[in-house]
């Protein structure tokens, strides 16, 4: 791994109280209320949550697996100012391309540096974000499924008791979250994206409906209705206007009578 990952980085402890790592019926699963309020993230129970790469925290915090969506608990440290010694100017050069939306170049840029530095998470981190907008989903899944495993060694976290999520690559675990929804790996597919709103990524509305509507439908795939019905709830808190969790509330619904 490179250097960029091993710049100390300050730990907010976030206290994950609760049931085991996936309760078949969480007790009690709490109703939605008609105002937005914070977020029960179930995928992380019986979990301590640390966060890396913050700054500016008031020292560990405790919060449960309770959050806010798009309220980090800290700053997020800037990145290295190098994070490839070999690649910077490709790099950079991808992500001149990236933001004119020109992904098949960008792609040509970073491919010699994917080969040379597969390891680098700054290089596998543009990558599977340039292949991810070009669509190529499968070779994206591969490249972000690598940094998210290579982020769980570095942070040496026992997957059982501890979980990690570095607040560099929140994106990540977004997108990854994402494309195990497409393999229909709904238990995977809820951890990660779980892990993505405990991370305080700065989310547009947008991306909040949409990661509560993939969490409705992850669990109700998994026939864990009580939680599916709680995030259709919350989704429609934020967004009244969500058709998508309605189909699935409708039949959970009528399931509870």
């Amino acid at each position: 791994m490179t250097h960029g990952l091993r710049v100390a980085a300050a730990l907010a402890v976030l206290v994950a109280a609760g049931c085991s790592t996936a309760p078949r019926t969480p007790t009690p699963v709490p109703r939605a209320t008609t105002a937005p309020r914070s977020l029960e993230l179930y995928a992380l129970h019986g979990r301590e949550v640390r966060l890396a790469h913050l700054g500016h925290t008031a020292g560990p915090t405790a919060m449960g697996t309770m959050v806010s969506a798009g309220r980090p608990v800290g700053d997020v440290q800037p990145w290295p100012p190098v994070v490839s010694d070999h690649h910077q100017a490709t790099l950079a050069e991808a992500e001149t391309l990236y933001r004119k939306q020109d992904y098949a170049a960008a792609l040509a840029a970073l491919e010699p540096a994917y080969r040379d530095e597969p390891t680098n998470p700054f290089v596998l981190e543009a990558y599977g974000r340039t292949l991810y907008y070009q669509r190529e989903r499968e070779r994206a899944f591969s490249v972000y499924r690598r940094l998210v495993d290579l982020l769980d060694t570095e942070w040496r976290a026992d997957a059982l008791t501890a979980v990690t999520i570095d607040a560099w690559f929140v994106d990540a675990y977004w997108k990854v979250g994402t494309l195990h929804m497409d393999r229909a790996e709904y238990e995977r597919a809820a951890f990660e994206i779980s892990r993505a709103l405990a991370g305080g990524f700065m989310w547009e509305r947008l991306a909040v409906d949409q990661a509560l509507s993939y969490l409705t439908k992850a669990y109700a795939e998994m026939d864990r209705r009580d939680v599916a019905r709680y995030y259709a709830q919350r989704a429609l808190e934020r967004n009244p206007r969500n058709t998508f969790v309605k189909r699935y509330l409708d039949p959970l619904s009528r399931d509870s009578k």
